[in-house]
């Protein structure tokens, strides 16, 4: 979502100081977090209780309180990690016309800061809050750091006018781990400076609510007396948004945006359907005409032992038994399969993947069902694959190496779900037609950029030898002599 600029009274900071950007993107993070805390829980599973008020709170018994704590089945999470799985870097080209394999140097930091992993969570953290960032900085080491930043804790202000392409300023406001205290990184294309805030913690120090930054305005900050500025050789500000669902004037958005209200009706659903089943779902009997019985307090007891292996029987010839017929739930049920049938609709995710219905789908089934999911992973592989693309060049840049040219590509892995032989069949049919040269024909059989390199520089010995031509076929019966 876009910053909204303040203005600020005479006599406060100065607009475009550190401490005006630090101010102002201060409150531009607290606007928004509150949203994309709903996302966060949405997405672990923690629901809103159906049917749950403040005044209920107070007077719920247990046994009620865990019939709806029960009630919920996360279907936002599978939603999310749908995509997520399919997203995945394989490697770094430098031009893609010129270079058919990944660019070793890019790969060697990519490698050194543990991205195959990081960069998952990046990209989860972006599916679920609307976007996230990356932090890259000259390291103490031989390569630069690269860092995946929480969007809870980190903004980025852009250009006027820029569409998100340029960026004027950063934020990162976080609460010690261990000391509880308040502190801020205000990126501009100068350098980073730093501040710590006055106002005290409000969760014990090493939880995780101390760990996240109090939703709150915070105007006491005093810049820190040890390396409070630190030069940024490149002036550029290093803070490199991914954003999911960009758009002109919107930063991101969650992947679960237009479905989670569907899931508060789910688990509504679930309770009502619990409710039932606990209630009225076994058949309740009745009789009339058949003296009270009590105990010997005076108090009513049930006339009969109730048990499978027991027979219920009187004197009286006016006395009737019966029973009331059980709820059914064939209803909460339907209305359940509904609701996910939107989510899967709604959300592109295939329906194998949300109920088991019929027998399994054979892979050519699979293969066009899941053709809106992959085809929604590939949409997002652009802005993704852009926000990766220039973290890696500012990275390469502050590691003194070349800049990279325009050209330069994120190699992602196929999304699609295949079968390993018709792969196999096609690729090689493509490669002997000389319609693609064999690193193509590598990548596309699902080699990692690293083991293409390790394959084409193999030496030939390595290989398992040409099989020899078949034998050409031996005379016709009748030409063999007698």
């Amino acid at each position: 979502m876009a910053v909204s600029f303040l203005r600020r009274r005479p006599g406060e900071s100065a607009v475009g100081s550190p401490l005006w950007w630090l101010e102002t993107l201060e409150a531009a993070l607290n606007k928004r977090r509150p949203h994309m805390e709903l996302m966060d829980r949405y997405y672990r599973g923690d629901h809103p209780l159906p049917f749950l008020t403040r005044t209920h709170e107070s007077k719920m018994r247990t046994e009620f309180a865990t019939l709806l704590a029960d009630s919920r089945s996360n279907f936002m999470r599978l939603v999310v990690d749908a995509v997520e799985e399919r997203l995945a870097v394989e490697g770094f080209r430098l031009s893609a016309e010129d270079d058919p394999i990944s660019d070793k140097e890019s790969w060697a930091i990519w490698q050194a800061n543990q991205m195959d992993s990081e960069s998952q969570t990046a990209l989860l953290e972006s599916l679920v809050k609307g976007a996230s960032y990356i932090s890259v900085w000259p390291g103490a080491g031989e390569h630069p750091e690269m860092a995946v930043e929480d969007p809870l804790q980190t903004i980025v202000a852009y250009e006027a006018g820029s569409n998100y392409r340029r960026r004027s300023a950063a934020a990162k406001i976080w609460r010690d781990e261990w000391t509880g205290e308040l502190r801020a990184n205000v990126y501009l294309p100068d350098g980073i400076y730093k501040y710590a805030g006055t106002a005290e913690p409000t969760a014990q120090v090493g939880t995780e609510q101390a760990r996240r930054v109090v939703g709150e305005a915070h105007s006491a900050w005093r810049p820190l007396p040890s390396d409070a500025f630190v030069q940024n050789p490149l002036g550029v500000v290093p803070i490199v948004p991914l954003r999911n669902r960009p758009r002109l004037l919107v930063e991101g958005e969650s992947e679960i945006e237009d479905v989670y209200r569907i899931q508060n009706q789910i688990n509504a659903f679930l309770f009502l359907l619990a409710l039932a089943g606990y209630f009225g779902a076994h058949r309740q009997r009745w009789v009339v005409g058949l003296a009270i019985m009590e105990d010997e307090r005076g108090n009513a007891k049930e006339p009969f032992n109730v048990a499978i292996d027991r027979l219920w029987q009187t004197e009286n010839p006016d006395v009737k038994f019966g029973e009331f017929s059980q709820t059914s739930l064939d209803g909460y049920i339907s209305a359940i399969e509904q609701k996910v049938l939107h989510i899967a609709v709604t959300t592109r995710t295939p329906r194998h993947y949300l109920e088991q219905a019929g027998q399994s789908p054979s892979g050519d089934a699979i293969e066009g069902a899941e053709a809106g999911l992959v085809k929604k992973t590939e949409r997002k592989q652009g802005p993704f694959g852009e926000g990766l693309e220039e973290a890696l060049r500012l990275a390469r840049a502050f590691a003194g190496s070349p800049a990279a040219p325009p050209d330069s590509e994120i190699v992602w892995r196929d999304p699609r779900t295949r079968s390993e032989a018709s792969v196999s069949d096609a690729v090689i049919k493509q490669y002997q037609a000389r319609i693609i040269p064999r690193s193509t024909a590598l990548e596309k059989l699902g080699y990692s950029q690293t083991q293409v390199r390790q394959i084409l520089s193999s030496p030939e010995e390595e290989f398992a030898p040409e099989p020899a031509p078949p034998a050409p076929p031996g005379p016709a019966a009748e030409e063999i002599p007698a």
